[in-house]
């Protein structure tokens, strides 16, 4: 986005997003909704860790996934490093979600394709989590929409998330910020993924274009998966033939 004939708000809405890109303090605030609760961003910290060991806890909870101190800083560092941790505060201030992002991540099963150049920039929503007792009540909902306009705001051709295939608590979330499932051919774009070294499933991707002339295709390790049932098609390993 070039700042050439743009509106006032337009301009307050770059400025302000640009703001936060290049901001990396421990802890800004830079919204309050009209429900009394804010969104924010946190930088490294040691403190800071301890913040995302706890808000991380809903993945330990699903996936069995261990969520320690050290995976906790190696996360943080990651955010802080190429990407972007927004937090959703309540009225007291109890950071209670997160969405955390990273800039142009590779993605194994989802080909995203421009008309006009080859490689598209991105904005994953790699860590969304809300802490148990605040579930129910919009907070990643707001993450989403939120992270979706600094994407805009700072040029990025497209956002996506990645959620399970069946039964996921989050693809709802991702369709009311206007995400929509990758496919190809009127069939889901999937993967696998070892969630841990004896347990794992498939996942999809969910993503939003802010870009014209953008477009999805499987890479040749992806599967795919009926739209209606999620079953995985049998034959969508002989993709890597044919891509």
């Amino acid at each position: 986005m070039t700042i050439e004939n743009c509106d006032l708000e337009t301009l307050k809405n770059i400025k302000k997003f640009n703001e936060i890109y290049l901001n990396d303090d421990e802890v800004q605030i830079w919204e309050k909704l009209d429900n009394g609760c804010y969104i924010g961003t946190l930088g490294y910290s040691i403190e800071n860790i301890y913040v995302l060991q706890s808000l991380l806890q809903s993945f330990a909870e699903q996936y069995g996934e261990e969520i320690d101190y050290d995976a906790a800083k190696e996360e943080l560092n990651l955010y802080q490093d190429r990407g972007k941790l927004f937090i959703y505060f309540d009225q007291n201030m109890k950071p209670v979600s997160m969405n955390g992002c990273i800039y142009n991540e590779d993605n194994i099963s989802v080909d995203f394709k421009s008309d006009n150049k080859s490689n598209p920039s991105s904005l994953y929503f790699y860590g969304l989590s809300t802490l148990h007792e605040f579930r129910g009540r919009g907070a990643c909902t707001e993450l989403v929409k939120y992270a979706s306009l600094y994407a805009y705001y700072n040029n990025f051709d497209f956002v996506y998330a990645r959620t399970d295939l069946k039964d996921s608590n989050s693809e709802s979330i991702m369709k009311k910020a206007g995400l929509e499932i990758c496919t190809f051919d009127d069939q889901i774009i999937a993967e696998w993924v070892d969630v841990t070294d004896t347990k794992g499933d498939y996942r999809l991707h969910m993503w939003m274009p802010l870009s014209k002339g953008l477009y999805t295709k499987p890479k040749k390790d992806a599967y795919l998966a009926d739209l209606n049932t999620r079953e995985i098609n049998n034959k969508s390993r002989q993709l890597k033939k044919v891509i």
